[in-house]
């Protein structure tokens, strides 16, 4: 029996105050999104096939597209154990009946709980709240709480019939009784979250909101934003909720219409726009993900898993709980004897940091040390190459006996498969061992969250260096529940260790690269054949850490509770389902698909329920309030270095002027890939070629509670990030023609007037 599922299990659309255009999703690692019509059919090039990237991100009149997450079904039988995309006119299945797919009814709902939610206090809440603690608003009480979710009840749309529908005011054809904050917010209304159509081939596209916050001014003198994540009156157009389809065939065996409904629901997420779509984050959150999965729900158990069980690994359903549990209890630990691929694996996660020079200009200034060329550290022509021996190795040889550095929990469980493993191992010739095994001993490990520096090894290399990467962690801000700085996911450590020890394959000197194949463009082109793929892809481009709260998404995504199935969010069923099920339907011959009244009594939890599942807004409720505040202000960090508990230093109580001399900062960078400090312009072309200049990026918005209210009205003039047009894509190292990123279309002129600003 067929079974459907809708792909990706998590779309991110994104906000834009453009009321007219908008593209697609990019569905491949760092990415161009789609250019697509207003019905969000993609625009093709001239063989009609190929997709065309967007070219411009913003309108004619300056205002910023949105970005639109589509979802498609994919059908899973015998003939696609995988998964293939489903179209208008296949056959289908279910129900006892089979016949051909005629149309598809898309349900969506999204909603906004930031302004009911628990104030954001760095890790505070991750493992729960307390009892009693305090909620945004606090001052509001009762069932007047209920008014601070903005809620506009689910929409439907066909891929036939009735194909757009507004998460607006107005509640919809069935006068749904929405809820949305009062009209005067200052400096913008709150009148939409969005909007949702169906493309040509009955695919599901969703837009979010025009970026609008604004703070309820009542018995005050004007807005003002006094928190980065935190500011009581304020609410904006960000949102999350589930995506539900029911598949419409008409079967010849009753020669009726019957109606089957997909496996599952999908989620949607609505984020602030990615201003370098060409340049992924340190830590994806596709690698959070990945990561979560393989060491809580076995989903890779020949990479992790029960020592002795590699070469027959165990098979655990993600939801037998009880399976889990058992298999979390026992001896786990990374196969020591598994190699990855350089290219596929190692190089994406090395290739990074690089990039990041051209979004900082300090970056630019450091002598190179992440270059990707001859002179610098990170040459991929060196770091793939295997060692070389006599003899070819055994399936249980370890190439390198050089110790690596051992400071966390998870090189601990890694370094317990040893022991199924030879303890001798035979020398190799590796002139690039020490290179490699140099750039992993500087790597932080998880348990070095507070830890600035190697300081206890004094005859090695690394002594005294800072560790990497050097990126604020999820809580450099506060001393409860400190994490000062970033460190990679534990799969990531564990592939990256086994590169530093020799142990991987290349797939260039194994002749399996494709023609062409350049690792100066390291991430796959090709669209998601499969609907995991899909899963994954559109994930990579979100930001997967710090979490302080995070650009789209938070440290929420971590919490293994919230899953139904990877890349699914497990949904409350009453809330996002259609309001028959499909049996219902098929007896009744058509399907009830609004009733104003049935969240008059019930509205929408202001509280979690794992178990349930998620509600619309349960996702993005964590993060920052309004979105411009923290996103303006997640640019550098002060960090305090002093000692490993890193700021617990009050010398003016003492008057000790020794112990504030002690005192040590380091200015650490956030996720410049989302919110960068500065990019290359060109300031003028002479005889055909460009000249470039640095420029800060947030063109006069300072990085201060100030500049948060700045940042409310004028986000929409800030530049995108993109590759340099003038400099070729794919090049040889020794080519430099100029900058590989450059800053375009920032808009010019006055700031938007709130009162003509789309809503």
């Amino acid at each position: 029996m067929a079974t459907y599922r809708i792909h990706p299990g998590i779309g991110i659309a994104r906000l834009g105050n453009s009321d007219s255009e908008f593209y697609l999703a990019p569905e491949t690692p760092a990415a161009m999104p789609l250019a697509c019509d207003s019905f969000g059919n993609p625009l093709h090039g001239p063989d009609g096939v190929t997709p065309v990237p967007v070219k411009t991100f913003k309108d004619a009149q300056g205002r910023v597209k949105r970005q639109a997450a589509r979802f498609q079904i994919f059908v899973y039988d015998d003939e696609s154990p995988e998964g293939r995309p489903l179209a208008l006119g296949d056959a289908v299945e279910g129900g006892g009946n089979h016949g051909v797919l005629v149309d598809i009814q898309w349900r969506v709902y999204v909603a906004n709980k930031k302004a009911s939610w628990y104030p954001f206090t760095e890790l505070k809440g991750e493992h729960g709240y307390a009892p009693g603690s305090a909620r945004r608003n606090a001052d509001i009480t009762g069932q007047d709480r209920d008014l601070l979710i903005i809620d506009p009840g689910p929409r439907s749309v066909n891929a036939t019939t009735n194909r757009r529908a507004h998460f607006d005011r107005s509640g919809g054809p069935g006068g749904y009784a929405t809820t949305f904050p009062p009209k005067g917010l200052q400096p913008f209304d709150i009148d939409t979250l969005g909007e949702m159509m169906t493309d040509n081939k009955g695919r599901l596209v969703v837009l979010g909101g025009h970026g609008n916050s604004g703070m309820d001014v009542s018995g005050s003198f004007g807005p003002k934003i006094e928190d980065y994540a935190n500011t009581d009156g304020w609410y904006d157009d960000i949102s999350d909720g589930p995506v539900m389809a029911r598949l419409i065939m008409y079967s010849k065996q009753v020669g009726q219409t019957r109606y089957i409904d997909v496996e599952f629901p999908a989620w949607v997420v609505v984020g602030y726009p990615r201003f370098v779509p060409e340049i992924l984050d340190m830590i994806t959150m596709d690698e959070v993900l990945y990561d979560l999965y393989v060491r809580q729900f076995a989903t890779d158990t020949g990479i992790y898993g029960t020592l002795g069980t590699y070469d027959d690994p165990q098979q655990i359903p993600f939801r037998d709980e009880a399976a889990l549990r058992h298999w979390q209890a026992g001896r786990l630990a990374w196969n020591r004897n598994y190699r990855p691929w350089f290219y596929r694996d190692v190089w994406p996660i090395l290739f990074r940091p690089d990039e990041f020079r051209y979004l900082n200009d300090i970056l630019q200034q450091s002598n190179y040390p992440h270059d990707q060329a001859q002179r610098g550290t990170f040459d991929p022509d060196k770091l793939s190459q295997t060692p070389k021996r006599a003899t070819r190795p055994t399936a249980t040889a370890t190439p390198s006996d050089a110790p690596l550095r051992d400071a966390s929990q998870g090189e601990a469980v890694m370094a317990v498969a040893a022991v199924a493993g030879p303890t001798h191992y035979s020398k190799a010739d590796d002139p690039y061992g020490p290179m490699r095994r140099f750039l992993f001993d500087l790597l932080r490990r998880a348990g070095e969250a507070n830890s600035f520096q190697v300081q206890d090894r004094a005859s090695s290399r690394v002594h005294s260096l800072p560790l990497m990467p050097l990126l604020c962690g999820d809580n450099p801000l506060t001393n409860e529940t400190p994490s000062k700085f970033l460190h990679l996911t534990e799969y990531q450590l564990f592939i990256l260790g086994q590169w530093a020890r020799g142990w991987f394959i290349n797939e260039k000197e194994e002749g399996w690269l494709p023609d062409g194949y350049s690792p100066f463009a390291p991430y796959p082109k090709t669209p998601p054949k499969t609907g995991r793929e899909l899963d994954r892809g559109v994930l990579s481009n979100v930001l997967g850490g710090a979490f302080c709260p995070g650009a789209e998404l938070g440290w929420v995504m971590r919490n293994p509770s919230i899953y139904w199935a990877p890349y699914r969010i497990n949904a409350d069923r009453s809330v996002s389902d259609f309001l028959q099920s499909a049996a219902q339907a098929n007896q009744d011959h058509g399907t009830v698909i609004a009733d104003p009244t049935f969240n008059v009594n019930s509205p929408l939890s202001q509280d979690n329920d794992f178990e349930t599942g998620l509600q619309p807004g349960d996702l993005t409720k964590y993060m920052g309030l309004p979105w411009q505040s923290d996103f303006n202000e997640c640019t550098t960090q002060p960090i305090n270095i002093t000692y490993a508990d890193w700021n617990n230093l009050w010398p003016g109580s003492d008057n000790d002027d020794r112990l504030r001399r002690d005192e040590k900062t380091w200015t650490t960078l956030w996720w410049p890939a989302h919110r960068p400090l500065q990019s290359f312009e060109i300031a003028s072309v002479s005889n055909g070629k460009p000249n470039y200049v640095w420029t800060t990026w947030s063109r006069g918005v300072p990085q201060t509670p100030v500049g948060d209210l700045k940042m409310v009205t004028e986000w929409s003039l800030l530049g995108f990030i993109v590759r340099n047009p003038y400099e070729p894509a794919v090049k040889p190292a020794d080519s430099y023609q100029g900058p590989k990123y450059i800053s375009v279309e920032r808009t010019t002129g006055s700031r938007p007037d709130p009162k003509s600003e789309a809503s």
